[in-house]
């Protein structure tokens, strides 16, 4: 009976040592899960039409003032419809900044027919990526890359500007919910 008593302590204690290891390493797992870095989701426009941003400044420093309106779609390889037109206060705001115009009403009317004389195209073109860390309930996000769009501007059918506008370096940090990252991941719904 002691023999039986001893066997069936050892079996217990052997149980228990090895319910601990596996709770070490579950706990382990868990926290190396938490802290590691996962791969978000990256984010990417027009990304077909250039090789990298260098590519996009190399083409739009092809473009001078005066080329025609099909000349400079010629020289930058890319179709006229794939570009977005430009409202008359975008163009206002690629040619003179933020800047408000100020002069008499006949002034004003002036510089308002000259800016109808006017018309902008742009296309969009970014490579953000995005990695994340995991934390308790939340998804810290890094996103690196840059986002940019070419805008061009004409003036009777003859280019007036061609250049590179946006963020050429984005590096931001987002904190979001690990529930809405997973809700978002799933149904394509976030809060």
């Amino acid at each position: 009976m002691r023999e039986q008593t001893v066997n069936a302590c050892s079996e217990n204690y052997e149980a228990k040592v090895l319910f601990k290891k596996i709770r070490v390493l579950a706990t382990a797992a868990l926290v190396l899960f938490l802290t590691s870095c996962i791969p978000v989701g990256d984010q990417q426009i027009n990304s077909n039409l250039f090789k990298n941003k260098q590519d996009m400044e190399q083409r739009a420093s092809e473009l001078h003032p005066g080329m025609s309106e099909a000349d400079v779609f010629k020289k930058i390889c890319i179709a006229k419809d794939k570009f977005s037109h430009m409202s008359l206060p975008e163009v206002q705001t690629s040619l003179y900044g933020n800047s408000i115009v100020q002069g008499s009403p006949q002034q004003l009317e002036k510089f308002r027919r000259v800016l109808m004389t006017y018309q902008g195209y742009y296309l969009p073109y970014s490579n953000i990526n995005d990695s994340g860390s995991l934390g308790f309930g939340s998804l810290r996000v890094n996103k690196t890359g840059y986002v940019l769009k070419l805008v061009l501007i004409f003036e009777h059918g003859r280019l007036l500007q061609a250049s590179v506008d946006g963020n050429q370096d984005v590096n931001q940090y987002q904190d979001k919910s690990l529930f809405n990252v997973l809700l978002q991941r799933t149904t394509g719904v976030s809060f």
